[in-house]
């Protein structure tokens, strides 16, 4: 694996060379932070839960939300793309994150494996911005899917959960029903512009698009207080 040292206010990361032009790497490389509004917010509003963190990249966000989270509470956070993970398992070590949970998983409405582009059509790696497809090709792997209620222990409350998985969030959040409808998290979803469809699925929970963070909309029900 080849990857640089970066160090910000909220750790040190190990992130992949040759990725300079994804938003994410080039912030954190010059000592910022990237999204640090979802950062923060994920922090203050997980409570007494757990935090779900799926497309970890080069695991950007798990220092600060880590550091956040109150004793005996977890982060389960997933990435599909095998380089990404090695990155943000890395960065885990790093900063000697003992309450991070990190799986080479994508997330999707069932357990098996999926399609996943890593790797544009020259042959360069896409890194945060690997998505799933329909067909192999080059730059395509199979990778392991899984879906979220079989991955975290359904004892384990979980309070925020957060998508970041490229077009594929709809399939992610089926397969979170259970736990969707057991501990009515909060959803973080980037890019999401189906809000209709949340209260389809999930609107007899009361949840309702409360407010966006940089790119991403943020869905609650009406008796969570938001910090």
């Amino acid at each position: 694996m080849s990857a640089l040292l970066a160090e910000n206010m909220y750790g040190k990361y190990s992130v992949p060379e040759n990725l300079e032009h994804r938003p994410a790497v080039r912030l954190v490389t010059a000592g910022k932070v990237y999204e640090p509004k979802t950062i923060s917010f994920m922090a203050k509003n997980a409570g007494d839960g757990d935090v779900i963190h799926a497309g970890t990249f080069f695991g950007d966000f798990l220092p600060g939300v880590s550091a956040g989270l109150a004793s005996g509470r977890k982060v389960w956070a997933f990435e599909p793309n095998p380089n990404s993970f090695q990155n943000a398992a890395e960065t885990c070590k790093l900063n000697k994150l003992e309450n991070v949970e990190i799986q080479n998983h994508a997330l999707s409405s069932r357990t098996g494996s999926i399609l996943f582009r890593t790797h544009d059509e020259n042959g360069n790696p896409m890194g945060g911005h690997s998505h799933f497809v329909d067909e192999m090709s080059e730059g395509v792997q199979e990778v392991s899917s899984i879906r979220l209620d079989d991955a975290v222990p359904f004892d384990r409350k979980v309070s925020v959960l957060q998508l970041d998985v490229e077009g594929h969030e709809r399939d992610a959040l089926m397969g979170a029903r259970g736990i969707i409808d057991k501990w009515k998290p909060i959803l973080i979803l980037e890019d999401f512009e189906r809000p209709r469809w949340i209260r389809r699925q999930f609107g007899h929970h009361g949840y309702r698009l409360v407010g966006r963070l940089h790119a991403n909309r943020v869905f609650a029900t009406s008796d969570i207080k938001l910090h």
